[in-house]
């Protein structure tokens, strides 16, 4: 077989316990099926490797990481699967910041030969410092939970549960951190977890009917739902089409097609996204195609999605996954709704409850959820339902459009 990253017919088979693992004899680049990546990360990669004595985690080096991943995106457009031949894509391997290539449909990852030595150093280092910052977790946990009791007692914790969530959070997770908020989500129970989660989903607004029979809403519902469930059950070919069609972060247009920023908009990668993007559409979309008329808005839906998209390649993270789905285009129907009827209230879910909300004060919470699904802990978090989340770069650029766009239709349609 030819090695996806140096292209010669070198690679073979290795031994690692009671797995194999691919490896080039040229480069020595490594290929992990699907769940094999733990013979490296648990240390019985076949190779003897000698652990560097100084291992740079580039912790906090925003600038290093995203160097390294940019160049990994770069090297990304021309490398191949080993298994089914599908585009890789460049991940920065669970945070250490360190480059390596996963396919999306086989779940393979190719590691380069720098980065095989890299990673056995850290997860070495890891290992060798796991129990100690057990300890250190287990005794800042219990220490924390003291001070609750002391000044809150046993069943006053609800209170002030979210503002110590949102301090480990905000600090990068550490070993302590993680142990509290696993004992304190075990403890409080699934309502208080979902009061944490940062989403604001619109049920049903108060608004009145529309003149207009929202005909290119439901059209442009009717061709998401259907892309989704011929991705699903693989229909007419589609399946593993969103792979191939997801925007890249940050990369620029040198090495994207055009075109997949339009296909883009109506294949998601999730039920989830799915579900909200949807209701966001289905809620709003049709008092902003009665107030601008159906061609208008038709193209207007098309406009705001184009913006997002292109914000999101140009200004998104570095290395971050690759955008599919309908938020960019729905943040603009959003940003034309609070132009149009900023006072319509609106019924809306937000922290595990429902309530209603004027349109403006759903913007606005939509607007910080943004920013807080921005912070890198929740942003893997969210990404196990939406493996293909648009940036805040192209959430905020689909929202500026339509607000723009809302404000220049409303200075010349009359009064």
């Amino acid at each position: 077989m030819r090695c996806p990253l140096c292209n010669t017919g070198s690679m073979h088979l290795l031994s690692s316990g009671e797995s194999e693992i691919d490896q080039c004899a040229c480069c020595k680049a490594a290929w992990f099926d699907s769940g094999k990546i733990r013979e490296l990360t648990e240390g019985r990669f076949p190779q003897g490797i000698e652990p560097a004595k100084e291992v740079d985690f580039f912790i906090g080096d925003k600038e290093k990481i995203s160097a390294r991943m940019s160049i990994a995106w770069g090297k990304a457009a021309f490398i191949f699967c080993l298994r089914c031949s599908r585009q890789l894509v460049a991940l920065n391997f669970q945070n250490t910041g360190t480059p390596v290539f996963h396919c999306r449909d086989c779940g393979g990852i190719l590691v380069s030969w720098d980065a095989v030595i890299e990673l056995v150093g850290k997860f070495d280092f890891i290992r060798k410092n796991a129990a100690m910052y057990q300890a250190l977790g287990e005794s800042m946990a219990g220490e924390m939970q003291n001070r609750l009791n002391r000044k809150y007692g046993p069943d006053g914790r609800e209170d002030v549960f979210l503002s110590i969530a949102s301090a480990a959070l905000g600090t990068g997770a550490s070993e302590g951190e993680i142990t509290l908020l696993r004992g304190a989500s075990s403890s409080l129970g699934p309502k208080l977890l979902a009061s944490m989660v940062p989403i604001v989903i619109p049920l049903k607004n108060e608004m009145r009917q529309s003149e207009l029979y929202p005909v290119v809403t439901y059209g442009f519902l009717a061709l998401i739902i259907a892309a989704y469930l011929f991705g699903l059950f693989g229909i007419a070919g589609v399946d593993g089409y969103q792979t191939r069609i997801a925007l890249p972060s940050g990369v620029g247009f040198l090495n994207t097609p055009k075109y997949v920023i339009l296909l883009a908009l109506f294949f998601h990668g999730g039920f989830v996204p799915l579900l909200v993007n949807c209701l966001f559409l289905y809620v709003l979309g049709d008092n902003v195609e009665d107030r601008m008329g159906r061609i208008p808005f038709f193209f207007f839906y098309i406009v705001c999605g184009v913006v997002a998209g292109a914000a999101h390649i140009i200004f998104g993270k570095a290395g971050a996954s690759g955008a599919l789905g309908s938020a960019g285009a729905v943040a603009g129907v959003l940003g034309a709704y609070i132009v149009f009827f900023p006072q319509t209230p609106i019924t809306v879910y937000k922290a595990g409850e429902v309530t209603s909300m004027p349109a403006y004060f759903l913007a606005c919470a939509w607007l910080v959820a943004q920013f807080l699904l921005g912070w890198l802990p929740l942003y893997e978090f969210f990404e196990v339902f939406n493996p293909a989340p648009y940036s805040l770069a192209g959430n905020l650029g689909g929202l500026a459009a339509g607000v723009t766009a809302a404000a220049l239709w409303r200075s010349v349609e009359p009064s």
